[in-house]
């Protein structure tokens, strides 16, 4: 990276608040002499800076008027002063750089854009007009002070600019500064303008006063390095006025010796700085009087003065009267016959002026004689007494339409105290009916969800009650199976036996006997027993297969009516929901309802006190309007109304 020093010492800047607008650069005519006074040759080699094309013509203008000579800024070849830009032809530019670089033109009326890449070692002063940024600012007086020729920046800075900041106390941050801060921070600031210009290249702001510690550090830096001292206009503001006193006188032999010393060079008397003249305001006269008192004024100062004309000069004067004193005249003094009368016991310049000088010795004294005796006179104080009647009737009309306006406004104020009153009455008993209707539906919504619920368990024990006489018919028609079957099974039984004995006859005991009566010593009886024991076992064993069926039928029956239940009683839940459900649908919609109600009456509200507020403001309208009519007729010589009604 390269660093370089960034300070220019052998460049003094001079910073000048402007006298004149920044478009008419009228400030260049305290900057350049007459053409007899400095030759083109002697005159010192200089870039004056314009932020736009246009100024840098209008430059060109206000140099060669500085100089006595008018309109040569329109030759392209001119010897003393050439404009170049952006737009400029490029064999124009060429011929410019060209003929400054060999002498022939000491003067460029430029853009930046003469900054760009060229080396102009002739260069001694730069002017830049208005503020700009600081950086192009350094980059444009860098064009001199080259080859150690001591260089001149003056920089015109407007003294206020709208919607900037035109004094330090404008600045809240001084460390942190945009491009507009930076730009007005250079017009403003009291520190030395070397080192702010410097601390603005490093640091990227512009200090406002020499105790700022980025300043101090710099000064110290240039000191350390044995820069000169800066002679810049913040450090030495004196030096810098008497050197812009006698910039005029400067040329190319003494440019260096009036840079160092502005002192040893005295004001030259002959050289006269050009300026402007501006007109003065002048302001607009009044008449108070009705058109037919102004016609009696006129009339009476045209008599006063053929009067006067014929008492001075006789009454066989070579020209009528009117010549030197006519109606023109007349009617000028009573245009301006406010301003007249208060100045004219003090000074008659005011009525020397409105009639273009007087004509003959006395005369100004006669027309304010005049003037004070049409003031004496019946007319002017008929009608002094209808101003002041006037005066009393505008004022006692005001107090009855004010007095009027409060009690109108006291009645209306009434009427919306009653009106809020019963809006209020109207919002409480809304709100009380309400409140009631949604305690109404709540309780009929609770009484409804009881009863619901009172005849669902109603239902339900009913169900239940049924289920279970059900299930009890069933165990009994189930018992009654059971001990019929039995019944019919023991009796079958029975049969079955009988027969099996009837089988066996009177013989079975004697066999039996036979075989085994002697040898296990048994009775006749004891076999029949054992026959009859295995018998009885299967019995019972079919009554356990039988008991067990019917026990795995109860079952059965018992499940499905649980499932039967179960699905009653989540159809009763599903209906249930879906009332709740519908309920707060119902709900919701009416209490939307209510809100889009109330908006409705609140908008109702504010179009009917715009309405009110509306025809307050017509009424008011008319009664001012009604007072100004009356005010304009009386003036214009109307009669008052007493006075017309009881002249009728």
């Amino acid at each position: 990276m390269v660093d370089g020093e960034l300070t220019r010492p052998e460049i003094r800047f001079i910073r000048i608040y402007m006298d004149s607008t920044l478009s008419s650069c009228d400030d260049l005519l305290r900057i350049f002499a007459p053409q007899s006074t400095t030759r083109a040759e002697d005159a010192v080699p200089m870039i004056i800076y314009s932020g736009t094309r246009n100024r840098t013509f209008q430059v060109m203008k206000v140099v060669n008027e500085a100089r006595e000579t008018k309109r040569h800024e329109y030759d392209p070849k001119d010897g003393f002063i050439r404009r170049y830009h952006a737009v400029t032809g490029d064999q124009d530019k060429e011929g410019t750089i060209g003929d400054f670089g060999k002498g022939s033109v000491p003067v460029i009326s430029a853009t930046m854009a003469l900054g760009l890449g060229q080396n102009l070692k002739r260069v001694r002063c730069v002017i830049h007009m208005g503020r700009g940024d600081p950086a192009a600012i350094v980059q444009m007086v860098g064009r001199c002070g080259r080859d150690g020729n001591v260089g001149l920046g003056i920089l015109f800075m407007e003294p206020t600019r709208k919607n900037g900041r035109n004094s330090i106390s404008d600045f809240v941050d001084q460390t942190h500064q945009d491009d507009d801060a930076r730009m007005d921070a250079l017009a403003v600031t009291k520190c030395c303008l070397r080192i702010a210009l410097t601390l603005d290249n490093k640091a990227g702001y512009i200090p406002l006063s020499d105790e700022d510690p980025k300043a101090m550090v710099e000064r110290a830096r240039e000191n350390r390095l044995g820069f000169a001292k800066c002679k810049c206009s913040n450090c030495l503001p004196a030096e810098a006025d008497a050197l812009i006193n006698v910039i005029q006188q400067a040329n190319v032999a003494n440019f260096d010796a009036l840079l160092n010393d502005p002192y040893s060079l005295e004001k030259d008397p002959r050289i006269v700085t050009k300026t402007r003249k501006r007109k003065m305001a002048t302001p607009k006269g009044t008449c108070s009087y009705p058109q037919s008192l102004v016609n009696d004024l006129v009339e009476h100062l045209l008599h006063q003065f053929d009067v006067f004309y014929y008492n001075h000069l006789g009454p066989h004067a070579e020209f009528p009267a009117d010549v030197f004193f006519g109606e023109v005249q007349a009617r000028s003094i009573v245009g301006s016959i406010d301003q007249v009368i208060s100045a004219m016991d003090e000074d008659l310049a005011v009525i020397e002026k409105l009639i273009g000088g007087q004509c003959f010795s006395g005369q100004l004294a006669a027309i304010r004689l005049s003037i004070k005796d049409w003031m004496e006179g019946d007319c002017y104080l008929l009608h002094l007494g209808q101003a002041d009647r006037l005066d009393r009737f505008i004022e006692e009309e005001g107090i009855r339409v004010r007095q009027a306006m409060a009690e109108e406004l006291a009645r209306l104020q009434g009427l919306a105290e009653a009106k809020r009153a019963a809006d209020k009455t109207h919002k409480a008993a809304f709100k009380a009916a309400e409140k009631a209707r949604v305690a109404q539906e709540k309780a009929d919504r609770r009484l409804a969800v009881a009863e619901d619920k009172a005849w669902e368990k109603q239902l339900m024990a009913a169900e239940k009650q049924a289920e279970k006489t059900r299930l009890a018919e069933e165990k009994r028609a189930a018992k009654t199976r059971a001990t019929r079957d039995r019944a019919a099974a023991r009796k079958a039984k029975k049969d079955g036996m009988g027969q099996a004995n009837n089988e066996l006859g009177p013989q079975g005991p004697g066999l039996v006997q036979e075989a085994h009566g002697p040898a296990l010593g048994l009775g006749t009886g004891d076999c029949i027993p054992m026959v009859t024991n295995s018998n009885q076992g299967e019995t019972r064993l079919d009554l356990r297969h039988s008991k067990r069926a019917q026990g795995d039928e109860t079952n059965k029956i018992d499940e499905e009516e649980k499932l039967r239940v179960f699905a009653n009683r989540r159809a009763n839940a599903d209906a249930k929901r879906e009332f709740d459900s519908t309920m707060k649908a119902n709900g919701i919609r009416r209490r939307r309802q209510d809100v889009k109600m109330k908006l409705l009456g609140a908008q109702a509200k504010r179009e009917k006190r715009g309405q009110l507020h509306t025809a307050k403001v017509l009424r008011t309208g008319q009664l001012n309007a009604e007072i100004d009519s009356m005010r304009t007729d009386l003036l214009r010589g109307g009669a008052l109304p007493d006075q017309s009604s009881s002249g009728s």
